[in-house]
């Protein structure tokens, strides 16, 4: 293992490995703000499933 580090520096190794962590993290983010029940802007909690369907099926006038 520790040819490896002979090879790589260890401090842009580190610095490239938070900045790789810290794109993911926003990326994530970003795709669940996409998302129409995880969006935590728009009414500040996830809708859950079995009332999502409730309303859906209220709304076509069909009984649960």
């Amino acid at each position: 293992m520790y040819k490896l580090w002979l090879i790589l520096d260890p401090r842009r190794t580190l610095a490239a490995t938070a900045a790789f962590l810290i794109v993911l993290g926003l990326l994530i983010h970003l795709l669940l703000l996409t998302t129409v029940d995880l969006n935590w802007h728009e009414d500040g909690r996830p809708i859950p499933l079995k009332a999502a369907a409730a309303y859906e099926r209220a709304q076509q006038g069909l009984p649960y």
